[in-house]
């Protein structure tokens, strides 16, 4: 059997997740607590049979499916209301409660504090009325009674002089809620998770330890799963719960690529190495050759050429290159970022473009031409 020396890699772990927006870019949740992270797919392998026998002719793939289950340590009320279609909002009711000397038979509270409002479920403002230093038994002090803007508790006979505690609502600026539809329609959302990789050997330039790089997963639509419960038992924590299926994604701009037909998108494997040095063998230039107008501009297109030969753009022509003219026209210039500044003088000449490829110089000559 043939050998190969590539270097190995894992993964383990997650080092953080998030939720955003697809058509914003706003991030709806992000967390680095998970405990749990798996990224599955499916496929249905459909049999076509004929012949003697009935064989198995063919084996065509069909309802192809990529599901995500994450789930987080943390709490986050905005992911749970996305995993069940709901959308937040501040200024919910809560419980207030305020201490009142009876004046009279009557009770009133201060309504400086917050005008009563009716809880979440009722149509009218209501509250509950203790009486201080007496028991509060459930049939006693369980009634619930009207309670004006004002703040006057109504239906109540109070003891002139007694001290009453006052439970009733308001509606809190900071509070927020999310309501819960008899219809769940879970939102849409763009999904991104980082995970570190590791090998037993780093190189010059990568982590001091074992991390050699990243691997992010990413799910343009990813269709959550309703999976917003809560759970409240003494023994276990809640958890937050990223989950989903995802929805195929078509392309908003066409791509370079001549298919007659051109499947949609599910998700995006992404690894980052940390040192890339390894994947660059070489740099090229498209065409070879850059012809520019007098007194015309040029970008020297450039182009890393990877390991399995695929020439790619740099992300910055300045980063790293070196441009080096020789034998230019009068009055034409290359800048430090590759553009061939023409004169007014035709000529030929030659730039030789060089990369630092840690520690390694990698160069690769190119001619240029100035019309007259």
């Amino acid at each position: 059997m043939i050998a190969f020396t590539d270097k190995k890699l894992y993964v383990k772990g997650t080092c953080q997740a998030q939720l955003s927006d697809p058509c914003t870019g706003d991030i709806v949740y992000a967390s680095n607590k998970f405990q749990t992270a798996n990224i599955t797919t499916s496929v249905t392998m459909g049999e076509i049979r004929g012949g003697m026998g009935n064989a198995v002719a063919a084996i065509l793939p069909s309802d192809s499916a990529l599901n995500v289950e994450f789930t987080a340590a943390d709490f986050s009320l905005a992911a749970k209301a996305a995993q069940i279609g709901a959308t937040l909002t501040y200024g919910a009711p809560v419980s207030e409660c305020q201490t009142v000397t009876a004046t009279g038979t009557s009770l009133t509270i201060d309504v400086a504090a917050g005008v009563p409002a009716a809880p979440v479920g009722f149509a009218s403002p209501i509250a509950y009325v203790q009486e201080i230093g007496v028991a509060g038994t459930l049939a006693a002090t369980g009634k619930a009674y009207p309670i004006t803007a004002s703040g006057a508790v109504t239906g109540f006979t109070a003891v002139n002089g007694r001290q009453y505690k006052v439970f009733y609502f308001v509606s809190s600026p900071t509070a927020q809620m999310a309501t819960i539809s008899s219809l769940f329609d879970p939102k849409v959302l763009y999904f991104q998770a980082q995970m570190p990789v590791f090998s037993n050997e780093s190189c010059a330039g990568e982590n001091e330890g074992t991390r050699v790089g990243w691997l992010y997963v990413i799910v343009p639509r990813l269709k959550l799963g309703a999976n917003g419960g809560v759970v409240g038992d003494a023994t276990n924590p809640d958890t937050t719960s990223i989950s989903g299926q995802a929805v195929a994604f078509d392309e908003t701009v066409v791509s370079a690529e001549c298919s007659d037909c051109e499947a949609g998108k599910m998700a995006y494997y992404i690894y980052v190495p940390d040192n890339g040095s390894a994947s660059i063998i070489g740099l090229a230039v498209i065409g070879g050759l850059v012809e520019v107008a007098a007194s015309g501009t040029a970008q020297i297109p450039v182009r890393f050429v990877m390991e399995n030969g695929q020439l790619v753009a740099p992300s910055n022509y300045a980063t790293n290159f070196t441009y080096t003219a020789s034998g230019q026209p009068s009055g034409t210039t290359v800048s430090t970022s590759g553009v061939v500044n023409a004169g007014a003088t035709a000529g030929d000449f030659e730039v030789a473009v060089s990369y630092d490829n840690d520690g390694t110089t990698l160069t690769c000559p190119v001619n240029v031409s100035v019309g007259g």
